[in-house]
């Protein structure tokens, strides 16, 4: 350890313990169904704001929330909150930059064996993009693979194969169980946002409870696919299982608003897809037949900021709030109550 990290983390642990406690805890259990609430501390301000305009979020077995932030300020450093089950931030993992990037943004995660997994879109410019793997414990960062332009959504099949959309790129790339190989698993153009003003395409991944498909949305197209899957065979040809402009002239909505830079996205054990529409600050929920059934936002201080990654903990959906357009101030989570479990992830 660098004496530069070892004067940050004490900087950290200062920090860490002059933090007070949430203002109440929430009795989430007695909460009606549709009711979002704010979780946590305020991230804009917490630990002087290095945990801001979060966006990646995972939870591991002891119930603890790892927030990746993606702040447009982090250039040397990116760093990797820990909130515990009750609210409170109790931990501070950095994230070096890679080597030649002039930034760092950490996107999304996933949890492994005591490991957590991070994706690094850098600078946006190939091959500075990274997927990284972290000890929470000893707060070591490794690089497992690198050479991508954008990774941004990650999920992990039964066998232990992790599969990473590239933004940037149109392509969906899978890492081996023993974490050695990155392949090009799927490539297609309906992967790249033909919308020039929100230029992400392929977003965020989800696997459905049988791994028949691979679900992945489009943020720029606003759209969700899916990618069949039949074991080791091939996979399959996409298919468009929803579509936000369509969704709006049926539904006489003043568009853009259905799936509007749709983002993370997780199952129920019903089947429903929920997806987070982050410029409409709305959670988009869709029958296992592709049907919108359910619109849920906040009000007040505690309506969705650019909603952009999901968790389940049971019934309780946890988001993180990016606040993208509007300088980070309003960086935080929030917990949705929805109507059933969300669906294990592998």
């Amino acid at each position: 350890m660098t004496l530069r990290i070892a004067c940050r983390l004490s900087w950290f642990a200062l920090a860490l313990a002059g933090l007070s406690p949430p203002a109440a805890a929430l009795d989430l259990d007695d909460l009606p169904v549709g009711t979002v609430q704010n979780f946590g501390p305020n991230l804009q301000t917490a630990a002087a704001g290095v945990c801001r305009q979060p966006e990646g979020l995972i939870t591991d077995p002891d119930g603890n929330l790892y927030v990746a932030s993606n702040s447009d300020s982090a250039t040397a450093f990116g760093y990797v909150c820990v909130i515990n089950k009750d609210g409170s931030l109790v931990d501070i993992i950095p994230v070096p930059a890679a080597p030649g990037a002039a930034a760092v943004g950490l996107l999304g995660e996933l949890w492994e064996n005591g490991s957590l997994y991070v994706l690094d879109q850098a600078d946006n410019i190939q091959p500075h993009g990274r997927i990284l793997k972290i000890n929470p414990r000893t707060h070591q960062v490794t690089t497992i693979a690198n050479g991508f332009a954008f990774p941004n959504g990650i999920a992990k099949d039964r066998r232990g194969n992790k599969y990473v959309t590239d933004s940037f790129l149109g392509t969906i790339f899978k890492l081996s169980s023993d974490d050695a190989r990155v392949t090009h698993w799927f490539v297609d153009p309906t992967l790249l946002s033909q919308n020039p003003n929100q230029p992400v395409g392929a977003n965020d991944l989800a696997f459905d409870a049988g791994e028949h498909f691979l679900y992945v949305d489009n943020a720029g197209n606003r759209q969700v696919l899916r990618i069949p899957i039949d074991g080791d065979a091939p996979p399959g040809r996409i298919e468009l299982f929803a579509d936000g402009a369509t969704i709006d002239k049926e539904l006489h909505l003043n568009g853009p608003v259905a799936l509007y830079y749709a983002d993370g996205m997780q199952f129920d054990v019903k089947g429903n897809l929920y997806v987070m529409a982050n410029i409409a600050n709305e959670v988009d929920v869709f029958s296992p037949q592709g049907k919108l059934i359910h619109r849920y936002s906040g009000i007040g201080t505690n309506a969705l900021d650019f909603n952009a990654s999901a968790v389940f903990k049971g019934r309780l959906l946890f988001m993180t709030n990016m606040s993208a357009t509007d300088g980070g101030v309003n960086s935080k989570l929030s917990v949705l109550v929805t109507p059933f479990r969300g669906l294990r992830l592998n």
